[in-house]
């Protein structure tokens, strides 16, 4: 018996490695969009650096030779840094190149640089584990807290480990990359994928992260399509498998069967086809078949994305963060003269149309050094509550907003409003400011609008004295379905509850647009919600005026804009808020796109069987649509 044991044994293991090669789907977040196809290449990336063992120095090692090596590593690790930077400025501007910039202080840094020769020199150890002591120390403090800022800080330490005791094994980030591939890695810092740039890679699938992190602003910004936060995408890929990367839906396909691998070429062929015909697109007026217009806006982080906007067809900015601005020069306070000149340049770019520039909307998962610990940030010390303790921030952000208002239209968006008086608190403020602007004869535009961000639940229950104190809305999805809902979006544990088209979350947006409506005053959605197509039709029809999303969705999203009726979108709204769950509202509205708009939904779903683009021969004529149902309160939106 025991002479059958083997082979069986032998049987069952090639079967089970067989299994374990067959087609695999990974679901992570699309960060970039894009489709790559390509062999995988596993990275041993830089998120959480190589232990390095202790090793005390022989006769033949001197402390002095040790010490040089180190300072040798740090010369070579700011040689490849320069060069980050360079291409970085090239590529996305100052702003970005700012992220590698840090770092490469951070080298010289003296309460780490002295710190690694002193542990050389007390200890006598190797260089590498110096390194690696002293950087562990610094990143478990910072660690330590919730601040997502400092967690950010945490990982350009990390990078920066990672690059020092590489540069001492004297080791090339690219050697083992080869061109054309998709990278699978655990991790992956903002400066890989600057240097891999290079390399023509075809795109990234990353274990960690989300989309705002380095990482994924930085794939965004070069184009290249990006899944993350895969979770062990590095266990069952292997160097050389065939893989799938689909950055629009978030999802990595390791060894595609032939069909699906078609499907995905036809998608990639597809997607190429709508990027090329996106100036056409881009000229044609963002309106239903009936004739309603929505206004499309652009959400923008980098004054450099603001290039982007007469490609995609956005009608000026619709949300301008500036958390970037502050959190780049990692300290707490803002340059008067450095703040005004980006929004001047942002503005003067985007002129005649507007540009929507939000005040700094700190805290929750944006945390600076100058907060104390919280047990629950997202309901803490944030948005304007921080501002308003501390006005010389809010001053140097008024005022810049304010003189950059005299080369171009400018609203100011106020983030995280829970009460009228803190509005009205802004407005007496904004006030002093322009005060001091006319007492030194500085230009501006006495009428620049003041909205507020409805983000919480209270303000859209008080959807109506709100709108008489702002001048107009703009509808954060993200918080407010997370507030609505009580569920973390970024806690994996309750992930899966977290979704925009919970009926209860469409009811307060109907009760906000109607409060606007009734006070004439426009109301956007800059969330999330406002990027996906599948949520067009309901946004359109709960009475939204104006989208705004990141340059690279407003094609797609003006596609099924002018593939409807404002009256249809209308019916499919009211039938949706009788619905119970988002999971009916879901499928509610692919079926409704699937009736209208088959060319739409043939791009939007990667499992559509046909490939072929929709002519006027194939798809619905108009007239035989069927219409839904309409809902008793149809009407009424």
């Amino acid at each position: 018996m025991s002479g059958d044991a083997a082979p069986l044994e032998g049987v069952v293991a090639d079967r089970t490695r067989s299994e374990e090669r067959d087609e695999r789907v990974l679901n992570g977040i699309g960060v970039a969009p894009g489709i790559a196809i390509g062999p995988a290449c596993l990275y041993a990336a830089s998120g959480e650096p190589d232990e390095v063992e202790a090793r005390s120095l022989s006769g033949e090692e001197t402390v002095g030779e040790e010490v040089e090596r180190f300072e040798e590593a740090v010369g070579r690790a700011e040689d490849e840094l320069d060069t980050v930077i360079s291409i970085t400025r090239q590529k996305l501007g100052e702003e970005s190149a700012g992220i590698f910039e840090a770092q490469r202080l951070m080298l010289r840094d003296e309460a780490l640089y002295e710190a690694v020769v002193e542990r050389i020199r007390s200890e006598a150890v190797n260089a590498g584990f110096a390194i690696e002591a002293v950087m562990r120390e610094h990143r478990q403090r910072i660690e330590a807290g919730p601040s997502d800022y400092l967690r950010e800080r945490a990982a350009d330490l990390a990078d920066v480990q990672h690059r020092l005791v590489r540069h001492l094994r004297r080791e090339h980030l690219l050697a083992s990359v080869e061109p054309g591939s998709v990278v699978v890695a655990e991790d992956l810092s903002a400066a890989d994928v600057v240097l891999f740039s290079r390399r023509r890679l075809r795109g990234f699938a990353i274990d960690r992260g989300g989309a705002t992190t380095h990482v994924s602003i930085i794939a965004r910004a070069l184009g290249v399509p990006t899944v993350a936060g895969l979770g062990d995408a590095t266990g069952p890929i292997e160097s050389g498998d065939p893989v799938v990367l689909d950055g629009l839906r978030g999802e990595v396909v390791v060894r595609p069967t032939e069909a699906r691998r078609e499907r995905y070429h036809a998608r990639r062929a597809r997607y190429q086809r709508q990027r090329d015909e996106q100036k056409n697109l881009a000229s044609l007026p963002s309106e239903t078949c009936d004739g309603h217009a929505v206004r499309l806006s652009a959400n923008v982080e980098f004054s450099q994305e603001v290039r982007l906007l007469d490609e995609c067809g956005a009608k000026g900015i619709g949300l301008f963060r500036t958390e970037m601005l502050l959190m780049m020069r990692g300290d707490v306070t803002l340059s008067a003269e450095s703040t005004f000149e980006t929004y001047k340049d942002v503005v003067e770019h985007t002129a005649p149309q507007p540009t929507t520039i939000r005040l700094l909307d700190l805290g929750g998962d944006k945390m600076l050094p100058m907060a104390h610990r919280e047990d629950n940030p997202f309901l803490g010390w944030r948005g304007i509550r921080v501002l308003l303790d501390k006005p010389e921030i809010l001053k140097t952000q008024l005022r810049a907003i304010l003189r950059a208002s005299a080369f171009g239209p400018v609203r100011i968006l106020v983030p995280m409003i829970t009460q009228l008086e803190e509005i009205r608190r802004v407005r007496a403020f904004l006030e002093k400011v322009k005060g001091e602007l006319r007492a030194e004869g500085t230009d501006f535009d006495e009428d620049v609008p003041v909205g507020i961000m409805v983000e919480v639940p209270a303000v859209a229950l008080q959807a109506g004295p709100f709108a008489e104190a702002a001048d107009f809305f703009s509808i954060g999805t993200n918080d407010l379905t997370q507030y609505v809902l009580a569920t973390d979006r970024g806690n994996d544990l309750v992930a899966g509850g977290y979704s925009e088209f919970h009926p209860a979350v469409l009811t307060l947006i109907k009760r906000i647009a109607s409060a606007a409506r009734a006070a004439e005053i426009p109301v956007s959605v800059c969330g999330e919600m406002a990027g996906d197509a599948r949520a067009t039709p309901l946004l359109v029809g709960l009475g939204i005026d104006e989208l705004s999303a990141s340059p690279t969705y407003l094609p797609e999203i003006k596609r099924v804009v002018r593939a409807m009726d404002q009256s249809e979108a209308r019916a499919l709204a009211g039938s949706a808020l009788s619905m119970q769950s988002a999971e009916e509202v879901t499928a509610r509205v692919d079926e409704w796109l699937r009736a209208r708009a088959a060319d739409i939904m043939r791009f939007l779903d990667a499992d559509a069987e046909t490939t072929a683009p929709a002519t006027e021969a194939t798809a619905p004529a108009k007239e035989e649509r069927p219409m839904p149902e309409p809902a008793p309160n149809a009407e009424e939106l």
